[in-house]
């Protein structure tokens, strides 16, 4: 970026910092040639074709190049945000054998923390060369593709990364959060599967009722009156138990608003015009069965004052009957020592279905988790790219992201893997796994890897909760559409259940009862068109027309 222009954005990015508060919304060093000699890699990180040979020599000029350093966020992985560095360094260590590459990782904090946090690193310039970011136009770095912060990345990944675009899907490289004006500026990270959300049910709760899991609304009314005038729990209370886990953060927690064939975030064709789900008549509808819930008793009235953080206290004190999840946590959920519950256990399901045979969980995504990009002043992208080739090709980085270090975490018989998920060496008190297969993977959110779910105990019924979860996904008429300009700093607006929004508002005081539901929904909706809603639907109208075309 040209000098006058690079300070005009920084300038203006911290600005952007000060007003964060709306947002709320790395190192060189010298490797000696003896030790570069030992390294072996894969050709695939070298030269992006993916074959296999031992590096002879290099001088420190180009072991200097093979340093990558990354910026990430943590994910709230307790290996990566609090184990002590020497416990991390043999991961690090084992990378650099398998690939070539000296990669640094470093990790700052996840969510509004995490954002906080890139805001000020771009606002400074101290950035690395791989930077984790939601997407190339993030508000945590606005404008900045525009101002050249970003490598254009289209003819290094055509000359060095060929496995990268065979190993990653069109539906992610078309994405907005890669791609600008036709030019690759990121390089997507994948989710791991089209879906993975499924609610999880007490089995046990239901097998005391003497009921089935609700396939329907109707059956799950009748499921939390239940279990709210029984003593599931064996405690001697037969009203402490609730039929739903719900905390602050809805947009997690929500597993039946697609009951009613709409979600949060989500927008569909009415009428020739393009419009949010959270003005549908269908959200009042789904709003209305919340707060039956809530007037029965059937969900704790404090639900909104608890942190997604504490949700699991509710769930392993064994006082909610379901709550929605991601698959890959059934392991550990079903083998969790309930206190005082013996006979404790867990089953997958797909949401009850409403009155038009609906039960949607997740929106249609572009299969992104996050997306990678590299600062244009950084020296050796093409380096960048081998790596990140490497990590998608290799078969040895295969194992490393799923199984870790052969001989630590697993082992390896006449080709047999032998990997023990549950062993104390890869879960311990911080669960230890997850930094390979999560922290430390470039490529995916290996969680969902079907290499690691294959591993894991009872996979026969995790495999079938993917397969259960991906029919639950609605359809989404705004897929690609870019921000909308009518949005842009109005998060009050937002089209999802995000903490200040007047949805999000609306929502809570429509459930415990703070307006009437019909005038309260309807104020908003109006409200929400008034304050700049209109000019996002109309915005997003001509989007959907022009793409059409």
């Amino acid at each position: 970026m040209r000098g006058f222009a690079r300070k005009r954005w920084l300038v203006s990015v911290a600005v952007l910092l000060l007003l964060s508060l709306v947002l709320a919304a790395c190192s060189s060093g010298k490797q000696d040639e003896a030790d570069a000699k030992s390294v072996k890699k894969e050709t695939g990180a070298n030269s992006g074709k993916g074959d296999t040979t031992a590096e002879k020599g290099t001088s420190g000029e180009e072991a200097a190049k093979r340093e990558i350093s990354i910026l990430l966020s943590h994910n709230n992985s307790g290996f990566a945000s609090k184990a002590p560095d020497e416990q991390k360094q043999k991961y690090y260590d084992e990378l650099k054998k398998l690939s070539g590459y000296n990669v640094k990782y470093e990790y700052l904090g996840m969510d509004i923390d995490f954002r906080q946090q890139m805001a000020l690193r771009f606002a400074s310039g101290e950035l690395a060369d791989l930077v984790r970011t939601d997407g190339i136009d993030s508000q945590v770095h606005q404008g900045a593709v525009d101002q050249g912060v970003f490598h254009e990345l289209g003819p290094l990944i055509d000359q060095y990364g060929q496995n990268l675009k065979k190993k990653i899907p069109d539906v992610a490289w078309n994405s907005p959060r890669v791609t600008k004006n036709g030019k690759i500026y990121g390089i997507p990270t994948l989710s791991g599967a089209p879906a993975d959300r499924i609610m999880f049910y007490r089995q046990d709760f239901l097998d005391k009722v003497n009921m089935e899991v609700p396939k329907t609304l109707d059956e799950f009314t009748k499921f939390a009156e239940a279990v709210h005038n029984t003593d599931v729990n064996g405690d001697g209370d037969p009203h402490n138990t609730w039929a739903l886990s719900l905390t602050d953060a809805m947009s997690w927690r929500d597993v039946l608003t697609g009951s009613f064939g709409i979600r949060p975030g989500a927008w569909h064709l009415h009428n020739g015009q393009l419009e949010p789900d959270i003005i549908q008549p269908e959200m009042k509808e789904a709003i209305a069965y919340y707060k039956m819930l809530y007037d029965k008793g059937y969900i704790e009235k404090n639900f909104i004052t608890k942190k997604q953080g504490d949700s699991g206290k509710d769930i392993f004190s064994g006082t909610v009957a379901a709550w929605g999840a991601a698959t890959y946590q059934y392991p550990a959920v079903s083998a969790f020592e309930y206190p005082n519950q013996p006979n404790a256990a867990i089953t997958m399901a797909v949401p009850p279905k409403g009155p038009r045979g609906e039960n949607y969980l997740q929106i249609v995504t572009d299969q992104i988790y996050f997306v990678w990009t590299i600062p244009a002043d950084r020296k050796n992208p093409e380096e960048i790219i081998k790596f990140l080739d490497w990590a998608w090709s290799s078969p040895e980085a295969d194992k490393f992201f799923a199984y870790g270090i052969n001989g630590h975490n697993y082992t390896e018989e006449n080709g047999q893997i032998k990997f023990d998920p549950l062993s104390e060496r890869n879960t311990g008190p911080l669960n230890e796994k997850e930094f390979f297969q999560l922290s430390m993977n470039v490529r995916e959110n290996g969680l969902n890897n079907p290499a690691v779910l294959k591993a894991m105990p009872s996979s026969d019924v995790i495999l079938k909760g993917y397969k259960d979860s991906e029919s639950t996904i609605l359809n989404n008429d705004a897929m690609y559409m870019p921000k909308l300009k009518a949005l842009d700093g109005r998060p009050e607006l937002s089209p999802d259940f995000a903490s200040g929004s007047l949805f999000y508002d609306e929502f809570v005081k429509l459930v415990v009862g703070k307006e009437d539901l019909d005038k309260g929904f309807d104020a908003f909706v109006k409200e929400w068109k008034q304050r700049g809603g209109d000019a996002a639907i109309k915005e997003a109208t001509d989007w959907y027309n022009s793409k059409k075309k």
